[in-house]
């Protein structure tokens, strides 16, 4: 497998299957945890990680991506359609309470991946190494913001084991309308956190090693107000070391 096929399964627009994970991920019969004390039996099992999280097996990574798809886009069921399956009562077949009855009364949050850079290098007993930049995207009421595309594709390009950019159809970003004019507003609504991937495959071209790096800085930059908050703290805190060193 080669990075882009990864990251055009993993974080494009389809949801990643149990068979996706076992062609990419090397199996899990491999490193085992006794007592706290982790024992090579042979080979190495696929791992992911990330900030909150650690999977050691390929099942368990499967329910990972599933979960991040399943939550990358949340709907507010009508008030009838949630009534009907809390008392798991039969849904009206006629009438008014059955006009639009399975569609949402709005969508409250989309999450997307814009896939930017990719570097790749490979050693010469035939292992790979992979960095990949791209940045989720999280939107609160989608509905009341313009640019509905709110997804990119990366390019089908081949890689090489230079540092090379993956093209992408980038969409503008969502923004706010101003009535009665075409123009739009930065949404508070919408927020960005970049990501980092490093990628490990071995000779057989499987994933041993997956891990996503999240920036403390950028993490604590989703709560309103704590950009701007580090912007002036950062400023402030250089200009001290200025002055401590004279």
């Amino acid at each position: 497998a080669t990075a882009i096929d990864v990251c055009t399964t993993m974080y494009g627009e389809t949801t990643a299957s149990s068979d996706a994970v076992d062609r990419f991920y090397e199996s899990s019969a491999g490193e085992y945890i006794n007592f706290g004390v982790r024992t090579q039996i042979y080979g190495r099992l696929a791992i992911y990680e990330n900030p909150v999280l650690t999977a050691t097996s390929r099942s368990v990574i499967t329910d990972i991506h599933q979960l991040s798809r399943q939550l990358s886009a949340i709907d507010v069921p009508r008030p009838i359609a949630m009534f009907c399956t809390l008392f798991r009562l039969q849904p009206p077949r006629a009438g008014f309470l059955a006009r639009n009855f399975d569609d949402p009364l709005f969508q409250a949050l989309r999450v997307w991946t814009e896939i930017g850079d990719l570097c790749e290098n490979e050693s010469f007993d035939g292992h790979r190494k992979t960095i990949v930049e791209h940045t989720l995207n999280i939107l609160i009421l989608p509905g009341i913001h313009r640019d509905g595309h709110y997804r990119a594709q990366p390019s089908s390009d081949s890689l090489v084991t230079h540092s090379t950019p993956l093209a992408a159809s980038h969409p503008h970003a969502p923004g706010l309308g101003i009535p009665g004019t075409s123009l739009t507003v930065p949404s508070p609504f919408h927020f960005k956190l970049p990501i980092i991937t490093r990628l490990s495959f071995n000779e057989q071209g499987r994933i041993t090693h997956h891990r996503d790096f999240w920036d403390v800085k950028d993490v604590m930059g989703l709560v309103p107000g704590i950009s701007l908050a580090q912007w002036i703290g950062t400023r402030l805190a250089a200009k001290s070391v200025t002055y401590a060193c004279r």
